[in-house]
């Protein structure tokens, strides 16, 4: 084994190839190494499994020594044995079919599931030898690299991540909760690095109010062809005021002075987060104001005092986990509210904007 080299587990039985293609692709940093049936690369797999950071298969390949060329055989086989050994490691490697076949031959025997870490690749289910064996070289170092966050997607937080699909929040909503949950498991920073990630809380909060507004169930408005929240929900930053948005959802009316400028007729929270959303808000305010540099002594008394919390423990990274993980449970909840409460004219009958 070459060390610096990308490992990839390669099913091919043909001998010429097995002799050029390894070389071809030592030049993009990988090193093919060759079985010339499944029943072996499966023993290699099992045996070694962290060794690996890919597979590819050619479609016409033997799944035991003594079996014939059946690419519905091997492949059925292959990839259900994969995926089998993939979640007993909790880990997914992802795979390829590098081929000489024909798309009639093998789109059919090719599962979908390769298109979530290969969904760009949208000619074919797989990669022809005479044309796309650069292509696929250069793509498995890619995969390889962003193995951990594939992980987070895939193996540990699969459901957090099909939610915020499924609601079709801000496109930025993943790449935040990526960011703060890859850590947890990576270790890839200090707990000061990670603590200055604690905004990203306030800002995911933000897109959850904003996809709320867009659905009825905070005030919104019409801005072109988008709906956004409310001008009166919005504070002097631009921003989404957050506690005010919370306040509504738990059916606390919003006052300026003595009047009612906001009714909230419903509380749509469970009790179990009845406190997490202004929890939260003010966690990750606190910390990203810098304990409020110019407030009142009032308003330094009510703050959380993140910061100065955080010094007092050597800046440990277990609030903003629990923070994390707490924000896991908001999207998983927010997701099946809304499948429930699809109907966007009746959900905007739990508030009113009065007047002034």
């Amino acid at each position: 084994m070459v060390e610096n080299l990308i490992q990839v587990l390669w099913v091919e039985d043909d001998p010429q190839i097995t002799l050029t293609y390894p070389i071809e692709a030592a030049q993009y940093g990988i090193q093919l190494v060759p079985f010339s049936c499944w029943e072996d690369a499966e023993k290699a797999l099992v045996s070694d499994f962290k060794r690996w950071a890919a597979i590819v298969l050619d479609a016409k390949c033997k799944y035991k020594h003594d079996s014939h060329d059946n690419a519905a055989v091997f492949l059925t086989q292959a990839i259900h044995a994969i995926d089998t050994i993939c979640a007993n490691h909790h880990r997914i490697l992802p795979w390829y079919v590098l081929s000489g076949g024909s798309e009639e031959e093998l789109n059919d025997l090719i599962i979908d599931s390769r298109e979530e870490w290969d969904g760009d690749w949208k000619q074919k289910k797989y990669y022809s030898k005479t044309t796309d064996r650069e292509i696929l070289f250069r793509k498995i170092p890619c995969h390889a690299k962003i193995s951990p966050e594939m992980q987070i997607r895939l193996v540990y937080y699969p459901d957090v991540f099909r939610a915020i699909k499924k609601v079709e929040l801000d496109l930025n909503m993943e790449r935040h909760m990526e960011e703060l949950l890859l850590p947890i498991h990576a270790m890839i920073y200090s707990g000061i690095e990670y603590n200055d990630k604690m905004t990203k809380v306030r800002k995911c909060i933000e897109m959850i109010f904003q996809s709320m507004a867009q659905h009825g169930l905070l005030p919104n408005k019409k801005q072109g062809e988008d709906i956004i929240v409310h001008d009166i929900l919005v504070d002097k930053r631009g921003g989404i005021n957050n506690t005010w948005c919370s306040m509504i959802i738990s059916g606390l009316d919003i006052k300026k002075g003595e009047k009612i400028t906001i009714k909230s007729y419903k509380n749509i929270l469970p009790n179990v987060l009845k406190d997490s959303f202004q929890r939260l808000i003010e966690i990750s305010a606190a910390y990203e104001h810098a304990e409020n540099k110019g407030a009142s002594e009032e308003q330094q008394k009510n703050s959380r005092q993140t910061s100065a919390f955080l010094d007092k423990i050597g800046n440990a990274p277990y609030l903003l986990r629990g923070m994390v993980m707490e924000l896991c449970n908001i999207i998983l909840w927010y997701a099946a509210y809304l499948e429930e409460h699809d109907d966007e004219e009746i959900n905007a009958l739990n508030w009113d904007v009065l007047k002034s």
